[in-house]
């Protein structure tokens, strides 16, 4: 089973491949967390079958029917429909003319589902946040791993909110979890380390509440200071 099916079908296969060089059979399922595109575009080229939540089997049904060429997100970008960012990677990843295939979801779920793989229990928890309100974890019970996805990044406008960060904090905690694996981090965290990078995130979002200043702020938490600054202004 994976977890997201990449940004593209060779972005994929490039991972098929390693699986077949250490003779592991390809994946019969792959979860996705939320139907951005750099998370969803390879997934016909796994032929597995696709769980998603229902709001992200909608978002894949829409992406199916979106011109993808270079001319339709060019247009997106000027309607400020999409980032220039955004665009510009697409283009990256799939060089024009592209073909871009979405696969269908083939199992939807509201809360949560739970996959017994064989002696490994998978439980994938609809969580949402301001990053997609489609995100979604997957939890790998016997290893005590928290597969966040996207979920606690902000949004792609760069903007967090207390009003859905606090409550998505509260349910990755309620996981009996010793490591999390995010989707773009290159390295995996511990319980402690995800608790303190949660209260970095509420020490910024007090901070910005009350307008007060946090002496010599790291990188993270300055990071997040400027995130909740902007769900500040977006709400006002």
């Amino acid at each position: 089973m994976w977890l997201d099916a990449g940004s593209s079908a060779a972005h994929a296969q490039s991972f098929l491949e390693v699986l077949s060089r250490e003779r592991i059979a390809s994946p019969a399922y792959v979860a996705l967390t939320h139907s951005h595109w750099d998370h969803v575009f390879g997934a016909t080229e796994l032929g597995a079958t696709v769980i998603a939540h229902e709001l992200t089997a909608e978002s894949l049904a829409e992406l199916a029917g979106t011109d993808w060429s270079d001319e339709g997100l060019d247009h997106r970008v000027a309607a400020g429909q999409v980032s220039p960012q955004h665009a510009a990677n697409v283009k990256e990843e799939l060089p024009s003319p592209r073909n871009v295939e979405v696969a269908p979801a083939d199992i939807v779920f509201q809360d949560g589902l739970d996959l017994d793989l064989g002696g490994v229990l998978v439980r994938v928890r609809h969580v949402g946040g301001d990053h997609n309100a489609e995100s979604s974890v997957m939890y790998v019970e016997p290893d005590r791993v928290l597969f966040l996805g996207d979920s606690m990044y902000d949004s792609p406008t760069g903007v967090l909110t207390a009003e859905l960060a606090f409550p998505l904090h509260r349910a990755i905690l309620e996981f009996d979890a010793d490591l999390y694996v995010d989707g773009h981090g290159e390295s995996v965290l511990t319980r402690p380390e995800i608790e303190g990078l949660i209260e970095k995130m509420r020490l910024a979002e007090s901070t910005v509440r009350v307008g007060s200043e946090i002496a010599a702020p790291d990188a993270d938490t300055e990071y997040f200071v400027q995130a909740f600054k902007a769900g500040r202004a977006t709400a006002s």
